[in-house]
């Protein structure tokens, strides 16, 4: 008589489990090369911005009343931000995510805050709010012309807004950090909210260039 070789029936659920980690697999290594690029110089972070171009200028003044230059603040990277003093919201939770940036990053880094609303923020009210933050913090302001010039070349928009507040207006403004290598090219761009671990994270990668 021929012996049989019983056959363990097969589960259908273990098949579907390692279908799908197999997907899933398959869907972080996606994410990955799209990520952080397999070619030679490909942008290693999320939001990276393709060419390393020179970061556009920023011809204003500082809160000291002097002409300011970007290319003053080249051998150190710097963190440009749009917004105003008087913005009750986006702008100190932004503010609070530069202030972790510092205090986590490898290295001495420049933080830049632009306004948007020139009409109230004066040479003398931005050195008022900058007084309150680190050393590492310049403020920037200018005319109307200049301030949208500026805003222009990192593609911000803002409007003013009418309230019924005591300011009697809002700005609507783009809510971004643009991250500025110590050569002064723009490297990358963070929406608003985003961690400050994720930022420093780039910052390292930075440092090792």
């Amino acid at each position: 008589m021929l012996s049989r070789v019983r056959h363990a029936p097969r589960n259908p659920w273990r098949i579907v489990g390692i279908t799908a980690a197999l997907a899933i697999a398959a869907l972080m290594v996606a994410i990955a090369l799209a990520t952080f690029g397999t070619a030679p110089g490909a942008p290693r972070w999320a939001n990276a911005y393709p060419e390393r171009a020179p970061a556009p200028a920023l011809a204003l003044v500082d809160h000291h009343g002097d002409p300011f230059d970007l290319a003053d603040l080249r051998g150190e990277p710097t963190l440009v931000y749009f917004g105003y003093t008087h913005c009750p919201d986006v702008c100190p939770t932004t503010i609070g995510t530069i202030n972790r940036i510092i205090a986590a990053a490898p290295g001495p880094l420049h933080a830049v805050f632009v306004t948007v609303d020139p009409e109230r923020d004066t040479v003398a009210s931005m050195a008022s709010y900058v007084r309150y933050l680190s050393s590492e913090y310049i403020g920037l302001t200018g005319t109307p012309s200049q301030i949208r010039t500026a805003a222009d070349g990192y593609g911000v928009t803002y409007s003013r807004v009418d309230t019924t507040s005591v300011g009697g207006y809002a700005m609507a403004h783009t809510a971004e950090l643009y991250l500025i290598d110590a050569r002064g090219r723009l490297r990358s761009h963070y929406p608003f909210a985003t961690e400050a671990a994720q930022i420093v994270r780039d910052l390292e990668a930075l440092a090792t260039e």
